[in-house]
């Protein structure tokens, strides 16, 4: 059992936890299923560089953070080249666009097609 003295020496320090955000006052989020057509494979480790690029380049690093930008790993498929990238439902257009952006792969030219977007990785599904 903590005694009062502790615990206003701990706000004093600025030790306490942070309160969590209640999932009603969260910004909303958005899935953008996508797949990129190229001649040779795409690994995902150079899809994430060249999007991450991409969107630095052209929204710089305040416009990218207020995207809020997360290639989703474990979504995408090698074989058929498709992934996910989830975004607050605010920025979808702007995500859509930087997408658009990105024509080369090292050297292999790529486009990469929007195939769905949707509120949930399970709506992508369908």
């Amino acid at each position: 059992m903590k005694n009062k003295s502790q615990e206003s020496s701990k706000r004093r320090r600025g030790l306490e936890k942070l309160k969590i955000l209640p999932p009603t006052m969260r910004g909303g989020r958005r899935y953008v299923k996508f797949k990129v057509i190229s001649q040779e494979p795409i690994v995902y480790a150079d899809l994430e560089h060249a999007v991450w690029n991409t969107f630095l380049d052209f929204y710089g690093e305040h416009g990218s953070a207020e995207l809020g930008l997360w290639i989703v790993k474990n979504l995408y498929d090698e074989s058929s080249q498709t992934g996910v990238i989830r975004c607050n439902n605010r920025s979808v257009d702007k995500t859509v666009a930087g997408l658009g952006l990105l024509t080369r792969l090292g050297d292999n030219r790529i486009v990469v097609k929007i195939l769905r977007v949707s509120g949930t990785i399970r709506g992508l599904e369908k």
